[in-house]
C-alpha cells in the first residue's frame, strides 16, 4: 500500500540505535531557566514559531512572518493545556522513551501492529519499524510535556496519547490488514490522529466496513458525543505519475476528493500553511478539506516544523547524515542528542497541530460533540489570504480551457459562510475556538443524513476539450440546514483525470469538487463518492445541478449517472 505523504511514509532503513542517554538530560546542557511557578522554560520552545510565530527562522535561512500562527500559546496562558484528553496517534510508531514524551503516554493504550495476531496488538511497544522517526515528530508536535526544562512543547502540552504502530506494522499480503485499519479506529480515545493516506495519482474507493466504523465511531465513542477523527489532506499539490506506474514520466495535481475513506463527514481534513501564513507549497487542495493548520515548508530556505526526533545522532531526521547543516546534524549545543529536528513538515505536521487544538478545545469543555467541535473550527477560523478571485490552472495557460474558470480561492454560500478548497473555512484559531468552547451552547440540533437521491441512467456524452459540459438536476425534498454534501457519480471516460466536475446549490453556491486536467491516470468511475463541505449553512431543499466538463482533448467518454445525499439538522 503507498501513501499519498511520500517523505514521511517510506520504511526508512537505518543502523541501530547508539548514544540514547539513559536518563532525562537538559539538552542544553546548562541549567534550565526556573518560572516563577517553579517549572522550568523549555528551551526550545522560542524556534517554535507554530507555537508563536515572532518572525523566527527555526534554524533555516529566512524567517516567518510575525503573527502567522494559530495564537497556541495565547491558550496555554490562560492554563488550558490539554489535560484529560487522550488522543491516539496511529503513525508509524513513537519513542515513547523520549526525554519529552515519556511522561503523557498511556502505556497500557499502545498498539503494535506489526503481528498478523490480534491478541498481541493492545498493550504492545510501539517502537517504529527501522526507527522510522515520522510518528515520534508528530506526537511531539502535539503532546509533548510542557515546562520541564528540556526540548520544545506541544500543541496540547498535558494531554495524553496511545502510539500505535500501524505505518510500516502491516504487509498486504498477511491478510490483515483492514482488520488492523478497522482496529486503529476505536478505543478510549477522544481523538484519533491520522498523518497518513494514499498517494493523489490514483483514485481509492473504500470499503463498506471502514466508512461503517468512522460512523460508529462519532456514534458511540466517547460516551456517544463521538470520537474525532483528524486527518492529513495530502501533500500533493503536484507529484508525479510514476508514483503509480513506474513508466510514467508525467506529473499530475491532487484532490482530496481521491481518498473515498476522507469523503465522508465524520473526518476532519486539514490542509497546511506555512510560517508567512500563506498555503504550504505542496499542500493538496479540494472540496473536502474543513480547515487548515500549520505544516510549514522544508526547513532549509523558510522554516519547517520543529519537533520530537528519534534520540540518536545516527538516525533519524536530524542526525549526521541530514542534508540540513547545524541544528539537524548534532552540532548545536541546543541538540546535541540530535533527539529534535527543524525539518518536519507536510499536512502530517498540521493533522497533530490541529489535533492539539482540539485537544485545548475539549479541556476548556468536555461536553462538546464531534458536530460542536466541527461547527466551532469553522465559525473562528482566520479567512488568511481572502479572496474570490478567481484561480488560474497551476500547470500554464495550455492546462487551462477557454471560457471556464479553473477555481476561485474562496467562494461564499447564501448562509454568508466562506469556503475555500485551497483553505477549507480558513486556518484554524486556537484562541479564539477555545473562547467559543467555553460558553458554547450546540444550536446544531439532531444529525441527518438523506437517503441517497438518484439520477435517471443519462449516459450523455461529454463534449471534449469544451467549457460547455453536459449538465444534470436532481430535487431533494429534504430541508436541512447543511453541514456537508455527498455526490457519487458514475462515467465511463476512459481519462478521468480530464475532468471538472461542479456541483450548484439551489441558492446558487458552485462547488467544484473536481478540478479540470489535473492529468490523474484512471479510466472510468463507478459509484465513487465525493464530498464538498462548501455549502455549510445552506438549506437543502430544491434542485441542486451537476455539471461535468472535458477540459481536454483526445480521450472522450459519457457521464452515466449520479446520486446525492445532504448531511445537517
Amino acid at each position: 500500500m503507498e501513501f499519498k505523504d511520500k517523505f514521511s511514509f517510506l520504511v526508512l532503513l537505518f543502523s541501530l540505535i547508539s548514544c540514547v542517554p539513559s536518563a532525562v538530560t537538559n539538552t542544553s546542557k546548562t541549567p534550565p531557566t526556573e518560572t516563577s511557578d517553579g517549572t522550568h522554560e523549555d528551551p526550545l520552545a522560542s524556534y517554535a514559531w507554530h507555537l508563536n510565530n515572532t518572525a523566527q527562522s527555526t534554524f533555516s535561512s529566512s524567517a516567518g512572518t510575525s503573527g502567522q500562527d494559530m495564537s497556541i500559546s495565547a491558550v496555554h496562558d490562560l492554563d488550558i493545556k490539554g489535560v484529560g484528553v487522550k488522543i491516539a496517534v496511529s503513525d508509524t510508531g513513537v519513542e515513547v522513551s523520549h526525554l519529552d514524551l515519556i511522561v503523557n503516554q498511556l502505556t497500557s493504550l499502545h498498539r503494535d501492529y506489526s503481528s498478523s495476531d490480534s491478541s498481541l496488538w493492545s498493550g504492545g511497544n510501539p517502537y517504529p519499524i527501522e526507527h522510522e522517526a515520522h510518528g515520534t515528530a508528530v506526537t511531539g508536535l502535539l503532546a509533548a510535556e510542557g515546562w520541564n526544562g528540556v526540548g520544545s512543547r506541544g500543541v496540547a502540552p498535558s494531554a495524553q496519547y496511545g502510539a500505535f504502530l500501524f505505518i510500516g506494522g502491516f504487509h498486504l499480503s498477511d491478510g490483515s490488514y483492514e482488520a488492523k485499519l478497522l482496529d486503529q479506529m476505536t478505543g478510549s480515545f477522544d481523538i484519533f490522529n491520522y498523518s497518513y493516506g494514499y498517494l493523489g495519482c490514483d483514485f481509492y474507493p473504500a470499503s463498506n466496513s471502514v466508512l461503517d466504523s468512522y460512523k460508529d465511531g462519532v456514534t458511540t465513542l466517547r460516551n456517544g458525543k463521538g470520537a474525532i477523527y483528524v486527518k492529513a489532506a495530502g501533500n500533493d499539490f503536484i507529484g508525479n505519475n510514476s508514483d503509480c506506474d513506474a513508466s510514467a514520466t508525467d506529473s499530475y495535481l491532487g484532490n482530496t476528493n481521491t481518498d473515498e475513506e476522507q469523503n465522508t463527514p465524520y473526518v476532519i481534513l486539514t490542509a497546511a500553511v506555512n510560517a508567512k501564513g500563506k498555503i504550504s507549497s505542496y499542500s493538496t487542495p479540494g472540496s473536502g478539506l474543513w480547515v487548515s493548520s500549520l505544516g510549514g515548508e522544508f526547513g532549509t530556505d523558510s522554516p519547517a516544523m520543529l519537533s520530537t526526533d528519534i534520540t540518536t545522532c545516527s538516525l533519524g531526521m536530524s542526525s549526521s547524515k541530514s542534508s540540513v547543516a547545524g541544528f539537524n546534524k548534532g552540532s548545536s549545543a541546543l541538540n546535541s542528542f540530535c533527539n529534535y529536528t527543524s525539518i518536519m513538515n507536510g499536512t502530517s505536521s498540521a493533522t497533530p497541530v490541529l489535533s492539539g487544538v482540539i485537544a485545548l478545545m475539549l479541556d476548556a469543555n468536555s461536553n462538546l460533540s464531534w458536530r460542536d467541535v466541527k461547527h466551532i473550527l469553522a465559525m473562528t477560523a482566520d479567512k488568511i489570504n481572502y479572496s474570490t478571485a478567481a484561480i488560474s490552472h497551476p500547470g500554464g495557460s495550455s492546462w487551462g480551457l477557454s471560457g471556464h474558470v479553473y477555481d476561485s480561492l474562496y467562494v461564499r454560500n447564501s448562509a454568508g459562510i466562506d469556503f475555500s478548497n485551497t483553505y477549507g473555512f480558513g486556518r484554524a484559531n486556537a484562541l479564539q475556538a477555545v473562547q467559543m468552547a467555553q460558553t458554547y451552547i450546540s444550536s446544531l440540533g439532531v444529525y441527518q443524513e438523506s437517503p441517497e437521491t438518484p439520477s435517471a441512467t443519462l449516459n450523455l456524452a461529454i463534449p471534449d476539450h469544451s467549457s460547455t459540459g453536459v449538465t444534470d438536476q436532481i430535487n431533494v425534498t429534504q430541508s436541512y440546514t447543511i453541514e456537508s454534501v455527498q455526490i457519487k457519480i458514475s462515467t465511463d471516460h476512459s481519462h478521468v483525470g480530464d475532468l471538472g466536475i461542479e456541483l450548484t446549490s439551489p441558492s446558487g453556491t458552485t462547488s467544484k469538487l473536481l478540478l479540470i486536467n489535473s492529468n490523474i491516470q484512471h479510466a472510468g468511475l463507478s459509484d465513487y463518492t465525493l464530498l464538498s463541505n462548501a455549502f455549510y449553512g445552506e438549506n437543502s431543499a430544491g434542485h441542486w445541478t451537476i455539471k461535468v466538463i472535458d477540459g481536454a482533448t483526445t480521450d472522450t467518454g459519457n457521464f452515466t449517472s449520479w446520486k446525492i445525499k445532504v448531511n445537517g439538522h
